[in-house]
């Protein structure tokens, strides 16, 4: 008797469960000069979710992931009606994530398919005044005194003399 209802248990669980081959999921995408060229096809369920919970809006996002501590993004939105877009690239080189998605009620970015590209090695600019601190002038006090007050009449304790008698 065990035999026979765990083996309708299991008939009946896989009677109810969609396989994932009937309502399949993709995203495809093309790096261009500055632009990536995204496709995608949702499932029907998720496109369900989307449309009942969060009025249609998907995302595209893109991430710079270099891990160098830089931190550009960029995020389009589009609807579940549409099926492709195109997103500019925030940098030239590194590593970039490109994420399609939604937003949850919190803003929290729930990621639906991602793709990781490798543009080759992040190009780091070293800055021009590593040592600007080092350049300060001996009156630099006076320097901003004077910026501050730029023509402004508005005097200091060495152009009133107040004489009290």
């Amino acid at each position: 008797m065990k035999r026979f209802l765990s083996w309708l248990g299991l008939l009946l669980k896989n009677y109810f469960v969609k396989s994932s081959d009937e309502d399949p999921s993709s995203f495809v995408c093309n790096l261009h000069s500055g632009v990536i060229k995204c496709n995608w096809k949702i499932r029907k369920g998720t496109k369900m979710l989307i449309d009942s919970n969060f009025n249609s809006a998907l995302f595209l996002r893109v991430r710079d992931v270099s891990g160098d501590g830089t931190n550009a993004s960029l995020t389009i939105e589009t609807t579940t009606a549409r099926s492709n877009a195109e997103i500019s690239l925030p940098v030239d080189n590194g590593r970039v994530l490109l994420e399609l998605g939604y937003r949850a009620e919190g803003g929290d970015f729930i990621t639906l398919e991602y793709i990781l590209y490798d543009l080759g090695v992040k190009k780091v600019e070293a800055p021009k005044y590593v040592d600007w601190f080092q350049r300060e002038s001996s009156g630099i006090h006076q320097e901003m005194y004077e910026l501050g007050r730029r023509s402004f009449a508005i005097g200091g304790s060495e152009d009133h003399m107040i004489n009290f008698e």
